[in-house]
């Protein structure tokens, strides 16, 4: 069951750990090709072929109006140290999922995994479900839809219908939310979800002539941006969740940037404001932040610079200084909880 009111690393885990099954237990491109009206036999029965772009990439597939789009690196994060020591507790709740999945496919689906990108709006809670587009590379197309094959009776069994129609599948949760899948090639998988989502929405999102490939002010946000980092992401300033957000000092048009993960940390973001003046101003009130004795003892590098309109903040901590400030956030949580603080007596 692949449930799109989590959060969208939740989203990510629940496509990667098996479709659904687990979690039951820079050139531009022609935007598109022409519908493809075609059908093909099978087993007697015509299935209708999705009219997929062609030769495009993420961008021209995700959702245009996404208030949240991001890129995970698996394939880059998982050969870091910090992974390799954080993993196994990490993947802890996903044990038993994986072994039923391997037990019934075949295959470990994180050994295959390489990145995804992400769109969605409407993440900000309050009972919405999010909505939005996810790419997913990695996942091979044949074992992956003989795997739906063999499991949509377990599926079934907890509550979750999976509808495959050729190259496309749809699964329906027990609470009724809807995800749609097709490959667009032999290792590229390519999904819709929220209450809209069905094998229309799919097709018509497919085509990939109203992704963020059509904004210029996307794009250019895109290119300043390092996507071969661990996480890539940006932030819509105008999301009613960034409405509601308090940063002091400053009301910023878009938050975008990258986070790598290897023995250490490092941390690029930029801040774009409505104007350079905007920038300057939350530049030089972070510099109080930056030149702090105990923000240096915390971190290695923190810098607050001005790039006309962008604040860019830049962030680099050590594997060490990451455990220690683990440790001393895991302590303060500790008492908070049993040492007379929320939750303590």
């Amino acid at each position: 069951m692949v449930r799109t009111r989590a959060s969208s690393f939740a989203v990510i885990a629940a496509v990667v750990l098996g479709l659904g099954v687990v979690a039951c237990k820079k050139k531009d491109e022609k935007a598109g090709a022409p519908a493809d009206k075609t059908a093909e036999q099978k087993g007697g029965n015509a299935v209708t072929k999705p009219a997929l772009m062609v030769g495009g990439d993420d961008l021209s597939l995700l959702p245009s109006d996404s208030d949240v789009v991001l890129g995970l690196n698996f394939e880059q994060l998982s050969k870091s140290a910090l992974w390799k020591q954080y993993s196994p507790k990490l993947m802890e709740k996903a044990a038993a999922g994986l072994a039923d999945f391997k037990a019934m496919c075949g295959f470990d689906p994180i050994e295959k995994f390489k990145s995804v990108s992400m769109g969605l709006k409407g993440v900000d809670g309050g009972g919405k479900t999010p909505e939005g587009a996810v790419v997913v590379h990695g996942l091979e197309k044949a074992q992956t839809m003989g795997c739906l094959e063999k499991g949509k009776a377990k599926l079934a069994e907890k509550g979750s219908e999976v509808t495959i129609d050729g190259d496309m599948f749809t699964i329906k949760s027990k609470g009724g939310e809807t995800t749609a899948f097709t490959f667009i090639n032999n290792d590229t998988m390519f999904g819709v979800m929220g209450p809209t989502a069905s094998k229309d929405t799919l097709i018509a999102a497919a085509k990939g002539t109203a992704g963020l490939k059509s904004s210029q002010t996307f794009t250019e946000m895109y290119s300043k941006i390092d996507t071969k980092q661990s996480l890539w992401f940006l932030v819509n300033g105008n999301a009613s969740f960034m409405q509601k957000a308090s940063l002091p000092g400053a009301k910023p048009k878009a938050i975008f940037g990258s986070l790598n993960v290897s023995d250490g940390l490092t941390l690029d973001v930029r801040m774009r404001m409505a104007s350079p003046d905007e920038a300057k101003a939350f530049v030089d009130m972070s510099k109080g932040q930056t030149s702090s004795p105990q923000v240096k003892q915390m971190l290695d590098k923190l810098e607050v610079t001005q790039d006309a309109a962008d604040a860019k903040i830049s962030v680099a901590m050590s594997q060490k200084k990451l455990e220690n400030l683990l440790a001393m956030v895991g302590g303060m949580m500790g008492g908070m909880m049993g040492g007379g603080g929320m939750g303590g007596p």
